[in-house]
């Protein structure tokens, strides 16, 4: 099981919506203020919800809905300015009349607000994000005011023993096999390619053109929108290896052909092949060898090791030096391992309801990257469309898991009081920046204003509380695991 942190998971909700331009605005208690005067008690109601949601019936007595009418006409009075009155005397009840719509908008506001945080704190509610407001009524009978507020909450939950979690991890070596092996790589990179007057073989490298056919008519007539190397191409270099990495049976049909050869491969796609329309057909490949190359891997000279490591460097340097380097790509995959164990023993421990909402933003997000791949990957819009159920599923399972783990974590790093340093922060904005290629005063007075600031914080503060799981996990090392090797390798 993989698991990836969901970043930016909370919002920023806004207590007020934004009111008219046409006065100053006065200064609104929010949820902003952390100890706003509590002058009269509201009727509040709290409607718990599925999905993390919640409702908060709220009615409002008429003495405070005329008290702060009354405070916001007063401060619109030394406010505004009207003709024939100097500036702070206008009578109220002209400013009332004058700016009636204004005045009912800003007391809205307020009194939501006050709601709002009222709501919260009666209840120990943790608020993600005010969903909407509604039902908004001042009622002639006692002259309150009354309205609702959705809102989106943090899930409450429990949470389990996280310190001391089993991980089972391999036992890092570095073997000189190893090194044989990674230094065959560098080789490899550097090989040549040179024609050969010979059929081809298993290591060989053919260049071909191909046209693919179903049932006899051309793929690209018959099916538009299949992935172009099933239709045709031109003069491409395929190297044989031992096992089929592109299409079942392709290479081992190519194994014995020479220059100028024709031949036809009958291919027949596997049942979940990514192009639907194809599953478990049997297509006809027309192929065309241009040439046959061999492929000349150099041998580990010490004018080889100077032409690509540098005039300094020696065989036993370099081999000192890769062997550093497996050791750095083990102890990698080894905490990344120890990662996935921490996080699927909690995953696995507890379990609670989830907001629907950020689950949503998540699972869009991942959609949005599947589909790119895809894309890349030479998939149609059309076929994309066919899988758009499948793409769902796969994005908001994985949705699901990734907020759930951050929720998790977000809760262990408040138990242990975690935090992030502030040079950290500063760090990951600056590297923000610098790939945005954004100057760093503009950058940061943007990153305050959109709250990217704390977002970053937020994601940082998640992996404090991963390194801490890591850190206290208990580790029993398992022999040493074998990596996986590029096929194509001699």
């Amino acid at each position: 099981m993989s698991f990836s942190v969901c970043q930016n998971r909370q919002t920023v909700y806004h207590a007020r919506p934004s009111g008219p331009d046409a006065v100053p605005h006065r200064p609104v208690v929010g949820m902003e203020n952390t100890s706003p005067p509590n002058l009269f008690l509201m009727n509040i109601n709290v409607e718990h919800q599925p999905n993390c949601r919640a409702v908060a019936h709220v009615r409002v007595p008429s003495d405070q809905v005329g008290k702060e009418r009354d405070e916001i006409i007063t401060y619109f009075a030394g406010m505004v300015r009207m003709p024939g009155y100097r500036p702070g005397k206008t009578p109220k009840s002209i400013v009332a009349k004058r700016y009636e719509n204004e005045v009912k908008d800003e007391l809205e506001k307020k009194l939501i607000s006050e709601g709002l945080r009222q709501a919260v704190k009666s209840e120990g509610l943790e608020l993600l994000n005010v969903l909407a407001v509604n039902d908004k009524m001042y009622h002639d009978t006692d002259k309150s005011f009354s309205f609702t507020i959705e809102m989106s909450l943090a899930p409450k939950f429990e949470l389990p023993e996280y310190t001391g979690i089993p991980v089972k991890l391999p036992r890092i070596e570095v073997t000189d096999a190893d090194v044989d092996h990674d230094l065959l790589h560098l080789r490899e990179n550097q090989a040549t390619y040179e024609d050969v007057d010979r059929v081809a073989a298993v290591c060989d490298v053919v260049v071909l053109s191909v046209t693919g056919s179903l049932d006899g008519q051309p793929i690209a007539e018959a099916m538009p929108d299949a992935p172009s190397h099933l239709k045709e191409m031109n003069e491409n270099w395929f190297l044989l290896a031992d096992e089929d990495d592109f299409l079942p049976g392709f290479y081992a049909g190519l194994v014995g052909i020479a220059k100028d050869d024709e031949r036809t491969l009958n291919i027949t796609l596997a049942d979940d092949f990514n192009f639907e329309a194809l599953r478990g057909k049997t297509i006809a490949l027309a192929v065309k060898c241009h040439g046959v190359k061999n492929k000349a891997v150099p041998e580990l000279t010490e004018e080889f090791i100077k032409k690509i490591a540098g005039e300094e460097m020696s065989l036993e340097t370099l081999r000192d030096e890769v062997r550093d380097a497996i050791r750095r790509r083990r102890e990698q995959a080894r905490d990344a391992a120890k990662s996935n164990q921490v996080i699927a023993h909690l995953f696995e421990k507890v379990e609670f309801e989830l907001p629907q909402e950020v689950v949503n933003r998540e699972a869009q997000r991942r959609t949005n990257e599947i589909a790119q791949r895809a894309m890349q990957q030479g998939i149609g819009e059309e076929e994309l469309i066919k899988q758009q159920d499948e793409i769902l599923n796969s994005a908001t399972n994985q949705a699901r898991q990734n907020v759930k783990v951050s929720f998790i974590l977000e809760q262990i790093a408040k138990k242990e009081a975690l935090e992030v340093p502030g040079q950290k922060i500063a760090m990951a904005l600056a590297q923000i920046a610098e790939r945005q290629k954004t100057p760093a005063k503009k950058f940061m007075a943007e990153a305050q204003k959109n709250g990217l600031i704390d977002n970053v914080r937020s994601d940082l503060l998640l992996q404090e509380a991963m390194e801490f799981l890591k850190s206290k996990a208990i580790v029993e090392e398992t022999e040493p695991e074998a990596e996986h090797c590029d096929t194509h390798s001699k």
